[in-house]
């Protein structure tokens, strides 16, 4: 190692290890994944989807990332469901606009023939948690505000079916979309119907293990350490924001208009077993909807995002489409 990346190491506040990310004591975040190129929005020529950004706090100007089925604009009496999408990538990483999302929401409303929103929200750890939460129910009270017709995106004024509104995310995402889930259930936004929420490998954990999760402290210890670094004012594993089943937050689902959830896992992925745990509880709690299970064997953590072309990312993709069509 020369000197100069001796004295780089050295500087070195947080290191999460490669691939994830660096913290330097001057401030300064260097991300280690996640990096690509942002993709610009416009007419995807695999699917024929167009797609526009929208800033939705006028505020922080964070922004989002709309999409629409093919050829949908020229009919101005079609309607679609409408589903808001939250990306992963553990609070700290990615963006609405990296190339894995955008691709995978074009193949998505391609597919399901629905109208999508995909948020971009501020990341930590310069915009540490609760932050994340916080731009997203910004986000879904932006979306709400074209019920009726009156919001500034024509897409979502004309053609959005406010009756079919599902909420969706991948890990970090997927921790949003219940959130925000419950978040409704309480305040009851006006323009928003929530038809059902589909939780793709969420981001749940805990002090203790659940079913067969790793008991390995070392595996543990580290996504509490990385959990830390997102939320420095938490309580720990147990915080209620990425463990739902220590408050009555889960709870609160039992009397959600909602009344279906998709939850998937993947057989390798260390957050597989929350996935099923989230499911168990719902059942238990005496919640009336209707909960649906999908596992991908022999794939790991959003394993569709990185071949989404693969056979079970496909597999994945129809299911989720399917979802949003059968009802209600």
């Amino acid at each position: 190692m020369d000197n100069m990346e001796s004295s780089k190491l050295e500087e070195i506040a947080f290191d999460g290890g490669p691939p994830v990310l660096r913290i330097y004591k001057d401030g300064r975040v260097e991300r280690l994944v996640g990096t690509q190129i942002d993709v610009p929005p416009g007419i995807d020529p695999k699917t024929n989807v167009e797609s526009k950004d929208a800033v939705y706090s006028q505020e922080t100007a964070q922004y989002l990332r709309l999409y629409i089925p093919k050829n949908s604009t020229s009919s101005s009496a079609q309607k679609f469901p409408l589903l808001v999408y939250f990306h992963g990538g553990a609070f700290f990483t990615w963006t609405a606009s990296s190339p894995m999302y955008h691709t995978y929401l074009n193949s998505l409303v391609a597919e399901a023939n629905v109208i999508a929103v995909s948020v971009d929200y501020r990341r930590a750890p310069e915009h540490p948690i609760p932050i994340a939460y916080h731009d997203s129910w910004d986000a879904l009270k932006w979306v709400a505000s074209h019920y009726g017709g009156n919001g500034h995106e024509k897409w979502l004024n004309r053609h959005v079916d406010f009756n079919k509104v599902y909420l969706s995310g991948d890990s970090a995402g997927a921790n949003i979309a219940h959130h925000m889930a419950i978040r409704i259930g309480k305040e009851k936004l006006d323009g928003i119907n929530l038809a059902g929420i589909m939780l793709i490998h969420p981001y749940f954990w805990g002090k203790e293990p659940v079913g067969d999760e790793t008991k390995d402290p070392d595996k543990r210890a580290k996504i509490e350490r990385l959990w830390r670094l997102v939320s420095p004012t938490t309580s720990g594993a147990d915080d209620p924001w990425i463990n739902p089943f220590k408050d009555q937050s889960l709870a609160s689902l039992a009397s959600l208009v909602c009344s279906r959830v998709l939850v998937c896992v993947a057989e390798k992925d260390v957050f597989r077993h929350r996935g099923w745990y989230y499911c168990e509880r719902l059942k238990k709690i005496g919640w009336k909807g209707e909960v649906e299970m999908m596992e991908s064997k022999g794939e790991d953590h959003v394993f569709h995002l990185l071949e989404p072309t693969c056979d079970s990312a496909m597999a994945k993709l129809k299911k989720v489409a399917a979802f949003m069509n059968q009802g209600p």
